[in-house]
């Protein structure tokens, strides 16, 4: 745990903590339990339901606090992510470490409530989330588990809702399924690489030794580019044989947007992937939906949408800030050398 010489004291408004919490990427990775309603009809209120999505979501919480916690020495070298970890700050730690202990507990008893089944990979989660940014395991600084992990993660999240709504009867599994599944675990693993070449220096700095520390900035970028522009052939040649001519054009549109047109930043497209996934989704099964469901889906595909915008605008703020923060990181970084 960090030392009280990297405090400093921030006044967060309980928007700008979640977020530094990641509670938007916790929405946007919950999301995937709702798969299940693809392959059912909604009926009524479901009590069990609510709290299987609330026991995900509280798991994918403390997934991400858990790595804050663990990783606050080393975040404050960095001035965008030492303004970002709550527990870097004195003001924050606490509340930091009450969302980190109720999202466990939560994560537990509600999945419980379910079926062993669910909490068994509940706990399975929650101790994959541990074992990435835990000293003496830390799976995330071991060559390929960083990246092994991130397709547990994701993959777990459906096959809870596949032991939810199917019991794991996967003679119900059809090639769409099968190939969707491909899209958002390869889309993970793109997104864990992209942040790990985004922070290559910082890491190099704490001696981190992730997959593409290992493999070296030049390396790991080629085989981002090889796989991005693999995920968008598969894609788009998965959608043209299921006949989502929509989802094809926004693939198309993404393409475009990230290899030709050099206003918009790559970070932006990668977001609009996650929103075309959705589509993806809504597009095939519209024509089966009844009314309760296209009003979810629509609102999950409008939330996802707005959770982009914040993300986005979120890291511009920071970035535009970097400048600003870093002679003061470098200064008290001076003094720790001195000390020393």
């Amino acid at each position: 745990m960090a030392s009280s010489r990297f405090f400093f004291q921030r006044v967060s408004s309980p928007v700008s903590l979640m977020i530094d919490l990641r509670f938007n990427y916790a929405v946007i990775s919950t999301g995937l339990i709702l798969l299940g309603f693809f392959w059912n009809n909604l009926y009524g209120f479901s009590l069990e339901y609510v709290m299987l999505i609330v026991s995900i979501f509280c798991a994918n919480v403390f997934m991400f606090v858990v790595n804050d916690y663990y990783d606050a020495t080393h975040d404050a070298l960095d001035p965008v992510k030492y303004e970002r970890n709550v527990f870097c700050s004195s003001h924050d730690s606490r509340t930091g470490k009450i969302i980190l202990l109720s999202s466990l507990g939560l994560s537990l008893l509600l999945s419980f409530s379910v079926s062993i089944p669910i909490f068994m990979i509940v706990v399975f989660f929650n101790l994959l989330a541990i074992s990435y940014s835990a000293p003496g395991i830390k799976l995330r600084n071991r060559m390929y588990w960083d990246w092994i992990f991130v397709f547990f993660w994701k993959g777990l999240i459906i096959i809870a809702s596949y032991v939810y709504f199917f019991g794991m009867d996967f003679s119900k599994l059809t090639p769409f399924m099968y190939g969707t599944v491909f899209i958002i675990m390869l889309f993970s693993w793109i997104s864990q690489l992209e942040n790990q070449i985004r922070d290559f220096e910082v890491d190099k700095l704490s001696n981190s030794n992730h997959s593409a520390q290992q493999l070296g900035h030049t390396m790991s970028s080629y085989l981002q580019r090889i796989l991005l522009l693999s995920f968008f052939i598969f894609s788009g040649a998965f959608c043209l044989y299921m006949d989502l001519y929509i989802t094809v054009g926004l693939i198309a549109a993404s393409m475009i947007l990230y290899y030709f047109i050099t206003v918009i930043q790559k970070p932006v497209v990668m977001e609009l992937i996650n929103i075309w996934i959705v589509v993806l989704f809504l597009e095939h099964f519209i024509d089966t939906y009844n009314y309760q469901q296209r009003i979810l889906f629509s609102g999950w595909i409008i939330a996802m949408a707005m959770v982009a915008i914040i993300h986005v605008k979120r890291n511009n703020s920071l970035k535009s800030d970097y400048a600003i923060r870093l002679p003061r990181l470098s200064v008290s970084t001076e003094k720790e050398k001195t000390k020393e």
